[in-house]
């Protein structure tokens, strides 16, 4: 009899996960996700002509009440109080100075990243160094025999076999200079377009990023800025700085190329002033949160959290929008159909399920490190976060062993699972679930990504994350991400993973194991 009676009890139990499985599917992750990454949208940024984060969170919480779910903040909005940094243009410049101080050229067409949330300025002796590079192989070096220290330092985009190869610089290669100029002491890194390079849409996406400001929690203690300013110039202000040497930008990376030599030099004629001013305001961003309340008397005070951020790059200057359909629609609407698979259940889980779908993730996961500091139910009873960004796309094939980063995309069956394996109970049962559904998991982003998205403040807290991805493309950060390009069936199977991990946590009757608790 009680064989009996626990057999139709798994086979109910089974047949409950297989109707609720069925609500997760394509046509609603498409209605959903054509509204959220639409144009009228604007990119979910702060600060565009239609509010269209805004609107997306009104979006999030009504569709929260419609599927009757429990408010997990005030109206179900936890509000996040921000303060916003954003370089004003009109003020900021840079200055050649000569004998007596007297201003010998004035530029404010420059711009920076990153650096002091305040104001900021710079008085320094000047060095041009070529293209800032360093190579491993043949050991060409910008800046062998020359002090940095103390100095701002000019450098071209790419370096010489970029420019040998005709190929366009990327950010990993300008991020080197910075910090070969960083471990040389230099106060500051000023970037200007390399003659032969015809094409300047490196400095104009930094541009976007850099113009558009920065975003802390009001109240947090100052971040920690990187001891040098990374500045971005053009080819007439460089002209101007190696004008000493009576010879153009273009004449001496002419030299370079020809002779494979460097042509740097220390600047004797003049110096430079560097100052950088700041415009800084209070605003508000809004988590959304909502829960399904466990089943259990005692255990429904333990949760099991889903992240996503529903923020993204908002607009181009020359009005091109920002959509971010897979960067993070994906992951915001995946959400919405996993915590209608779970309302659907007539018998919830044991846990409450709580979904957040959190703010300002792209200005530096700031809407998940407020959650983190005021969670719905306490971080020592929350047992697991399962986080979704970027959850939609396939490539034609799973990617070569050891490809890029930019270069991970997922194939068909493919689902990139960043994990600090804190728990190797969670990391079986993963599996587990990915066998079934005939998902193929690659843990291969992990060390790279552990710290760049949502899922990030519940590890460093000691919560075991599972970050879920379908990888980088070509289309990551621009306005091609678009929603012609998605795949609903690989974004539906994501969402039934995640959906299933969850539930089987939510329903043990031990919480799961922290073996391998995170290090700080």
């Amino acid at each position: 009899m009680i064989l009996t009676l626990l057999l139709v009890l798994a086979a109910t139990t089974l047949y409950a996960q297989k109707r609720a499985l069925e609500t997760i599917n394509e046509s609603d992750l498409k209605a959903h996700l054509e509204f959220v990454a639409g144009d009228l949208m604007q990119g979910r940024d702060f600060f565009t002509d239609i509010p269209g984060l805004e609107i997306t969170a009104d979006y999030l919480k009504a569709q929260s009440m419609k599927m009757g779910l429990k408010p997990g903040g005030e109206s179900y909005f936890q509000s996040v109080a921000m303060i916003s940094s954003v370089p004003d243009q009109d003020n900021s410049y840079f200055e050649l100075k000569g004998e007596g101080d007297s201003v010998l050229y004035h530029d404010n067409t420059i711009f920076s990243l990153g650096g002091p949330s305040g104001n900021d300025t710079v008085h320094a002796e000047l060095v041009f160094a070529g293209y800032g590079w360093y190579d491993d192989k043949t050991k060409y070096n910008d800046t062998e025999g020359i002090d940095i220290k103390d100095k701002i330092v000019v450098v071209m985009t790419r370096n010489p076999e970029l420019v040998k190869e005709g190929k366009q610089t990327d950010t990993n290669v300008e991020m080197r200079k910075m910090q070969k100029a960083l471990m040389g002491g230099a106060k500051a890194l000023v970037i200007v377009p390399d003659p032969k390079n015809p094409d300047d849409n490196f400095v104009e996406s930094i541009r976007k990023y850099a113009t558009g400001g920065s975003l802390s929690l009001e109240g947090a203690k100052s971040r920690r800025t990187m001891p040098i300013r990374l500045v971005f110039g053009n080819l007439e202000l460089a002209n101007m700085i190696v004008r000493e040497s009576g010879k153009t930008m273009a004449q001496l990376q002419q030299e370079i190329q020809e002779s494979g030599q460097p042509k740097s030099f220390v600047v004797e004629s003049c110096s430079a002033k560097l100052q950088l001013v700041k415009k800084t305001s209070k605003i508000e961003g809004k988590n959304i949160i909502a829960v399904v309340e466990g089943s259990d008397p005692i255990l429904k005070n333990e949760c099991v959290v889903y992240t996503a951020h529903y923020d993204h790059l908002g607009m181009q200057g020359e009005g091109e929008i920002f959509n971010g359909a897979d960067d993070n629609g994906t992951g915001t609407v995946a959400l919405l159909e996993i915590a209608e698979a779970f309302q659907s259940l007539k018998k919830k889980p044991r846990r409450s399920i709580v979904f957040a779908w959190v703010t300002a993730e792209e200005k530096g996961l700031i809407g998940s490190d407020y959650y983190s500091q005021n969670p719905v139910f306490p971080l020592e009873n929350t047992l697991a976060d399962i986080n979704l960004d970027m959850v939609g796309r396939s490539a034609e094939k799973e990617p070569e062993e050891g490809a890029e980063l930019e270069k991970s995309l997922a194939g068909p069956n493919g689902l990139y699972i960043v994990s600090g394996k804190q728990s190797s109970e969670l990391i079986e049962l993963s599996e587990k679930v990915c066998g079934e559904l005939g998902l193929e998991p690659s843990d291969e982003l992990s060390d790279a990504f552990l710290s760049r998205s949502d899922y990030f403040h519940f590890y460093k807290n000691g919560i075991p994350v599972l970050g879920l991805s379908t990888g980088l493309h070509e289309d990551y950060h621009k306005v091609s991400d678009e929603l012609d390009k998605i795949d609903y069936t690989k974004m539906k199977r994501v969402a039934q993973y995640a959906f299933l991990v969850g539930e089987k946590v939510a329903n043990q009757k031990k919480r799961i194991v922290v073996d391998k608790p995170a290090v700080e």
